[in-house]
């Protein structure tokens, strides 16, 4: 972690989210303020505020793209994401796997609800309580492996205009649509074959991925993609092999 004894915290928290004009963050600045001026108030000196505000961003960038009207629910599994999530992104020493980091990491976070539940901006611990526990509550760090992805958070909102300009249309697309992409790329384009793919799905998730697929073409129809859905991705490298891997394991999870 980076020492903050030359920053005067408040002041980063004020010029960080005046530079955020492209996007509401779902960790308010009101919150995030109101926590500091509590620990503050607590004798929390100005480089353990910091190491608290970094750990409350980090947080706020991994669930930029999430959509929970309270964030109570984001379900415990998420947080072992955001943990992998940190180790693998965040280029600072002190954001690693080891127990006494995740726990700090976790602590401060829980800390952070804890105060907003107390204030009634959350409704509840229940989530982060279950994670924090299960994640670093023991002896080593436990992380969660097998994700019960559901790809239904927001990926991407596209728009086309047609006739000269005048007509603008525009789709939503969801995880789950950016994941079916990948593999409707990893089997040449076609959507034959994925329908095919989808009869093997077990029980009847088979029909609900052949519904899903259905719904993507209309929406790359709509804005004119249907025949070149990988301009979507917007690949500039390969797809990486963990991404491939979401999205078979919800394609198959039936």
């Amino acid at each position: 972690m980076s020492e903050h004894e030359s920053i005067d915290v408040f002041e980063a928290i004020e010029g960080y989210y005046a530079a955020q004009e492209d996007r509401v963050p779902e960790i308010k600045q009101a919150w995030v303020q109101e926590h500091m001026q509590h620990l503050s108030s607590r004798g929390r000196g100005r480089d353990a505020l910091g190491c608290v505000w970094d750990d409350i961003n980090a947080f706020s960038l991994f669930v930029e793209d999430m959509e929970y009207s309270d964030l109570s629910g984001l379900p415990h599994w998420q947080y072992s994401a955001f943990v992998q999530w940190a180790a693998d992104y965040i280029d600072e020493p002190d954001y690693t796997l080891q127990l006494e980091h995740v726990r700090r990491l976790m602590g401060n976070l829980k800390g952070f609800f804890e105060l907003l539940v107390d204030k009634a901006h959350l409704s509840n611990l229940r989530e982060i309580s279950r994670a924090y526990d299960y994640i670093c509550g023991h002896g080593e760090v436990r992380l969660i492996e097998l994700l019960p992805y559901t790809g239904a958070a927001h990926w991407l909102t596209a728009q086309a205009s047609f006739l000269e300009g005048q007509v603008k249309r525009e789709a939503v697309f969801s995880v789950s649509d950016k994941w079916l992409i990948l593999l409707l790329s990893s089997v040449g384009g076609s959507w034959d074959h994925l329908r095919r793919l989808a009869s093997t799905v077990p029980t009847r998730g088979g029909g609900t991925r052949k519904l899903a697929i259905y719904n993507l073409r209309r929406k790359m129809s709509r804005i004119g993609y249907d025949h070149r859905p990988e301009d979507l991705l917007m690949l500039d490298a390969p797809v990486s092999n963990s991404e491939l891997d979401k999205a078979t394991r919800w394609f198959f999870r039936g």
